[in-house]
């Protein structure tokens, strides 16, 4: 039964437009009103370059505990658990200090291995506890937030969501974590990084293993951005992420010799749960009723691409032939439930799964990241842009309907997109105060 303060905090982070601010978006206070054991802190940040959580950690470590103490009253939850990795020795020791003077919070030490910070491996890691395959944490008695939606979770009675933190790193001048308004551009990000090094760049937005290739950057950060990594378009990660369906495809259709790495290393596999990479890669050859079969064994595949960019010998790309069978099977609206081989093969950790973790270390030799893998300190910068571009969907769930008009003046803080309250969404705000210059179902463009 919810409690009138879940309900209640439940309503801020909504109010707040609080969502995860490490992946797909996902509404906190959905997460605020469940009922569960543990609340666990995915402090991983495994993804390399990345650094902004550990950034909001040195700096604001007070602040996300406060994050985790209101979703652990909340959920009812018996323990709070972060969840980081053992190299970061100061970070560990100073929320070792503030944990010892609160109740029920744990910190404990992960190994530097990817993808640590995908939350089905993390509840493991933590508990002990195999989630069932295709279902949430909840199942498990966990709840699991990222540092900074937990930072913004103790901030929302006070403020709105309107800032964003992220890092800038690659081929820059200067690689930093910033926190900057919501709506501002890639490339203003880039400039407060010191400016691109190289002429003929591309990014990654997001973590150099599921992160997207970004070409244009006249795009805005979204609440749930994470970082920039900045690349000569000609470097074998953008070039092998750009991969088009026909391309992939065709080559692993004639190379592929199913030695079956890829499944070997899957870390959902690792788990028990029945996805196999290799068995995907084989519906390359089919056209018939065995083609949907062995698609089905994409379901329970969480896209980390580890299978495309470390484990396969051949460099072929099976996380994006999981992808792209994933969508076929929408389109014949196949899921897990009605499939004929998306289940477990018993929901067990597989007895090798320590000796088959891939270090981080290795994972950044491979990309071919090793020069640009140092330290992107905060940056403590008061940017002021002259302009924001708000985008309408910045969650998991039905899209903002513009709640301002062409003319109007609006406060940082205002909303501008408004999601109906039987619906699952959130709101969005003005990340600056002044007059909207630009409204349609996308986004609401502000100038200052």
């Amino acid at each position: 039964m919810m409690s009138d303060f879940s309900s209640e905090f439940g309503r801020v982070l909504r109010a707040a437009g609080v969502v995860g601010a490490g992946g797909a978006g996902f509404p906190a206070y959905v997460k605020a009103r469940a009922r569960a054991e543990y609340v666990i802190v995915n402090a991983a940040e495994c993804e390399p370059l990345l650094k902004k959580d550990q950034k909001l950690l040195e700096y604001f470590p007070e602040k996300v505990l406060d994050g985790l103490e209101l979703m652990m009253r909340s959920t009812g939850a018996r323990q709070g658990v972060v969840g980081i990795k053992k190299k970061h020795e100061k970070i560990i020791r100073r929320l070792e200090e503030i944990a010892a003077g609160r109740k029920n919070i744990r910190v404990l030490a992960l190994g530097d291995y990817y993808p640590a910070g995908d939350e089905i491996c993390l509840v493991y890691e933590l508990t002990g506890r195999v989630v069932p395959p295709g279902a949430l944490p909840l199942e498990a008695g966990c709840v699991v937030n990222n540092v900074e939606t937990l930072y913004n979770a103790a901030l929302a009675h006070s403020a709105p969501v309107t800032e964003k933190w992220v890092t800038v790193a690659g081929e820059v001048n200067k690689p930093c974590t910033i926190k900057v308004p919501v709506g501002i551009t890639c490339a203003e990000a880039v400039e407060i990084a010191g400016g691109a090094k190289i002429k003929d760049a591309a990014a990654i937005d997001g973590g150099p293993m599921m992160g997207k290739v970004l070409l244009d950057f006249g795009a805005p950060i979204t609440k749930t951005s994470a970082g920039f990594i900045v690349l000569p378009r000609s470097h074998p990660l953008i070039t092998k992420k750009a991969q088009s369906r026909p391309v992939f495809s065709r080559i692993g259709k004639s190379v592929c010799d199913q030695c079956s790495f890829c499944t070997e290393l899957c870390p959902r596999y690792l788990l028990g749960h029945n996805v196999q990479p290799h068995r995907v890669m084989r519906n390359l050859l089919f056209s018939g009723p065995e083609k949907k079969l062995h698609s089905e064994y994409s379901l329970l595949c969480c896209e980390c691409m580890l299978c495309s960019l470390y484990s396969c010998p051949e460099s072929l790309h099976p996380g994006a032939a999981c992808v792209s069978a994933k969508a076929d099977l929408r389109e014949q609206k196949i899921n897990l439930k009605n499939s004929s081989s998306g289940a477990s093969h018993g929901a067990a950790a597989h007895p090798l799964r320590d000796f088959r973790k891939v270090p981080v270390s290795k994972l950044i030799r491979r990309l071919g990241l090793a020069p640009y893998n140092v330290d992107a300190p905060w940056l403590d910068t008061d940017y002021k842009p002259a302009r924001v571009k708000i985008l309408m969907t910045q969650h998991i769930g039905v899209p903002c309907v513009p709640a301002v008009k062409p003319g109007e003046t609006v406060r940082k803080g205002a909303v501008v997109g408004s999601v109906p309250e039987d619906k699952l969404g959130c709101p969005v705000h003005a990340s600056i105060s002044g007059k909207v210059a630009k409204v349609n179902e996308k986004y609401v463009e502000i100038e200052a």
